[in-house]
C-alpha cells in the first residue's frame, strides 16, 4: 500500500482533540433478536413506550438479555466492527478530566443505558485484555484505542438519542470536535485495498474544509442487495447543493403534505440550483465541530431540541439553520484582548492543512499556504479517490491532525480569565473571533454565515458525502432485515480461513456460507448449508438442511430439520424433523418435534 504524500510521520505530530461517540440503544426494532429491557417510566410525551421485562429475566435465569451492540455479526460482535473502523482511522481524543500536559488518550466514548451497560462493559474489558495480550503480535494491524463506557441513566436513555447526547454534553463528556457513530453501521468497501471512502478520509475532509457538520449518506441498496422500496427504509427527501456538497435539508417524505415540497427563497438565494433526491439514505454517521456543543447545552434552544427525537432530525434542523436568516440572529461577539490567541489561530490554518492526509505539504502561498496544484483525493460530492493522493488513509499511515476548533479552544483555556474554559475540562464552546469561546447564539451565527471571518471554526457549514453503490456496501443493522444483510456483507471483510479437515462425510457447505470453526466437528452426516452464517458452539444433526439462514451462538438443531430464510437467536433448540420458513426466533426458544411453521416470530412466553 502506497504512503500518502506527506513526509511528516504520525509520531512527530500532536494528536488531535477528537472524540468518537458511540450511542448504544435498546434495539426495539430488532425484536425478537434483542430482548426487551425494563426502562423506567417517563412522563415525557416523546418517550417511547416502556418495554416489558425480558423473557430471560422473567424466567429467573442468571444471564443477561441479548443486547443490540453485542449481537454477533459474522463471528464478531456488532460494536466491534465499528470500533475497528475507528481504530483504523487513527482517531485520538483527550481525557476531559486531566490537565492539558498530562492528558491521556480517551478516543472512544460508548454511551449505554444502565440496563445493558453491564454486559457491554464486560465485553469491552475482555476486548481490551485481548488487545493487550496481542499488542506485541505482528498480526495487530491497528493499535487498540482506549474505550470509555458511560452508563446513561435509564430515565434519559428511554427518551431518545438526542437527549442522551445532550446529557453527555452537559456532563462534560464531550468537549471537542467529535464523531457520532451508530453501533450498528457496517461499511464494506468494494475495493478493500484502496477504498474510495474511509472514516479517516471523512475526518480529513471535515478538518480541511473546516465544516460545522460532515455526514455520510449512502445510495439505496449500496452494495449487492437490491431491496424493495416497500420493504426497505422510509423514503428520505435529501436536498443538497451538488457543486459544493452542502447539505441543505433532509426529511422523510411523510413529513410533506400533498406531495408538495416547498423551497424557501432564502435557500434559493444562496443555492439557486439545489438537487432533490429520494435515492439517498443517512447512515447516521456525523462528524461535528465543537460549535454544536453550546447549542446542545443552551437553554435558549432546549425547547426546540426537546421535540427532536433522533439524530437525523437534529442534523436536518442544523442544516436548515445555515440558510434560514430569520432563525440565526447575528450577535456581536465579545472582544478579547488576547492577540496571541488570534495570532496562533491564524498560524494554525496552514499547519492543519499541511498535515492533512488529502493535501500536499504546505509550501506554496495561497489562502491556506497551498497553491492551485494541491491534491485533493476526496472529490465533491462522492470522494472518487482518483486524484494523485487517493491512497487509502488508515491508522498506520494517517498523520494525526489538529482540529481547528479544538486547537483554538485549547489555547483559549490556557490564557486565564476571559480566554474561555469552563466546566468539564474546556467547557462546551468553540473558538471565536479572537480565541473567545462562543455561546449558543454565537455558534449559530457562525453556522448561518454571519459570524465574521471565514477562518473561524465551522465556517465550512454542513457538508454531505455520498457513498455510491460502486463504493461497496453501506447499511445499518437496526432492523432484523438489516441485521441479516450486514451479516452477509461482513463476510467480505473477514480474513481467509483454512478449509476444515474435520468435517464429517457427506457434508456440503456452499462457498458463500460462513461457519465458526467450532461448528465443523458438531455437524452430522449429510448436512447441507447454502448461503448461511452459523455462530460458534452450534450443533447440527444429520440430514438437516439450512438455506439462507443466520444462526447465532449455542444453537442446537436436531436431525432432518429444514430451515429456510430464518434468523435464529442464541440458545435456541430446534428438535428433530421440524420445518421452519421465514421465521425469526428469539433467544432460548424450543421448537418442538415435527413442527411446521412459516412466517412467524417465535419467543419464549413469560410464565
Amino acid at each position: 500500500m502506497s504512503m500518502l504524500p506527506n513526509p511528516l510521520r504520525p509520531d512527530q505530530l500532536p494528536k488531535a482533540q477528537f472524540r468518537c461517540v458511540i450511542p448504544c440503544g435498546f434495539g426495539v426494532d430488532l425484536f425478537p433478536l434483542v430482548e426487551p429491557t425494563t426502562p423506567l417510566a417517563s412522563d415525557d410525551d416523546d418517550a417511547p413506550p416502556a418495554q416489558s421485562t425480558s423473557a430471560a429475566q422473567a424466567r429467573g435465569k442468571g444471564h443477561h438479555a441479548q443486547t443490540k451492540p453485542l449481537l454477533p455479526v459474522a463471528g464478531k460482535k456488532m460494536i466491534d466492527w465499528v470500533l475497528e473502523r475507528v481504530e483504523q482511522a487513527g482517531v485520538y481524543g483527550m481525557d476531559h478530566q486531566s490537565s492539558p500536559l498530562t492528558r491521556e488518550p480517551v478516543e472512544i466514548l460508548v454511551l449505554a443505558p444502565e440496563s445493558i451497560a453491564k454486559p457491554v462493559g464486560h465485553h469491552l474489558r475482555a476486548r481490551r485484555q485481548a488487545a493487550s495480550a496481542n499488542a506485541s503480535s505482528s498480526s495487530a494491524l491497528h493499535p487498540s484505542a482506549k474505550v470509555e463506557l458511560e452508563e446513561v441513566p435509564e430515565e434519559i436513555a428511554t427518551k431518545n438519542v438526542v437527549r442522551v447526547l445532550m446529557w453527555a454534553v452537559e456532563k462534560g463528556l464531550v468537549s471537542t470536535d467529535f464523531i457520532l457513530l451508530p453501533c450498528d453501521l457496517l461499511l464494506s468497501p468494494a475495493n478493500m485495498q484502496t477504498p474510495s471512502i474511509s472514516l479517516a478520509a471523512l475526518l480529513d475532509r471535515h478538518r480541511s474544509d473546516d465544516n460545522f457538520l460532515t455526514t455520510l449518506f449512502s445510495e439505496r441498496a449500496a452494495g449487492s442487495v437490491v431491496e424493495a422500496r416497500k420493504d426497505g427504509p422510509p423514503e428520505i427527501l435529501t436536498i443538497y447543493d451538488r457543486k459544493s456538497s452542502t447539505l441543505l435539508d433532509f426529511r422523510e417524505m411523510d413529513d410533506y403534505d400533498d406531495d408538495e415540497v416547498p423551497l424557501r427563497t432564502s435557500l434559493l438565494s444562496k443555492f439557486p440550483s439545489p438537487t432533490l433526491t429520494t435515492s439517498l439514505l443517512p447512515t447516521q454517521l456525523y462528524i461535528y465541530s465543537s460549535l454544536v456543543l453550546p447549542i446542545l447545552a443552551s437553554p435558549v434552544y432546549a425547547r426546540r431540541l426537546r421535540h427532536i427525537e433522533d439524530l437525523q432530525t437534529l442534523a436536518g434542523w442544523l442544516a436548515r439553520q445555515s440558510w434560514r436568516h430569520q432563525h440565526s440572529p447575528s450577535l456581536p461577539l465579545r472582544s478579547s484582548s488576547s492577540q496571541n490567541v488570534s495570532s496562533a489561530i491564524g498560524k494554525e490554518e496552514p499547519l492543519a492543512m499541511g498535515r492533512s492526509t488529502t493535501q500536499r505539504p504546505a509550501g506554496i502561498a495561497s489562502r491556506f499556504g497551498l497553491g492551485a496544484d494541491r491534491a485533493i483525493a476526496l472529490e465533491s460530492p462522492g470522494f472518487s479517490g482518483t486524484g494523485p493522493a487517493s491512497a487509502f488513509a488508515t491508522g498506520a499511515n494517517t498523520p494525526a491532525l489538529v482540529s481547528r476548533a479544538s486547537f483554538s479552544a485549547g489555547l483559549a483555556s490556557t490564557i486565564g480569565p476571559g480566554g474561555g474554559g469552563g466546566s468539564g475540562g474546556g467547557g462546551v464552546g468553540a473558538g471565536g473571533k479572537d480565541g473567545k469561546l462562543l455561546d449558543a447564539e454565537g455558534a449559530m451565527s457562525v453556522l448561518s454565515g454571519k459570524g465574521g471571518k471565514k477562518a473561524r471554526a465551522g465556517a465550512g457549514g454542513c457538508k454531505v458525502v455520498v457513498w455510491r453503490q460502486a463504493d461497496g456496501f453501506a447499511a445499518r443493522g437496526n432492523t432484523v432485515a438489516g441485521f441479516v444483510e450486514i451479516n452477509r456483507a461482513a463476510l467480505k471483510l473477514l480474513p481467509a480461513s483454512p478449509a476444515p479437515t474435520n468435517t464429517p462425510s457427506g457434508v456440503w457447505i456452499s462457498p458463500d456460507s460462513h461457519l465458526h470453526l467450532s461448528v465443523y466437528p458438531n455437524l452430522g452426516e449429510k448436512v447441507a448449508m447454502k448461503r448461511c452464517i452459523v455462530g460458534k458452539n452450534t450443533r447440527v444433526g444429520k440430514g438437516s438442511k439450512l438455506t439462507n439462514c443466520v444462526v447465532m451462538e449455542g444453537v442446537v438443531i436436531g436431525e432432518n430439520v429444514k430451515l429456510d430464510n430464518c434468523v435464529v437467536s442464541n440458545g435456541v433448540q430446534v428438535r428433530d424433523r421440524a420445518s421452519l420458513k421465514d421465521c425469526e426466533i428469539g433467544r432460548d426458544v424450543i421448537v418442538d418435534f415435527d413442527s411446521q411453521v412459516k412466517g412467524e416470530q417465535m419467543v419464549v412466553e413469560d410464565d
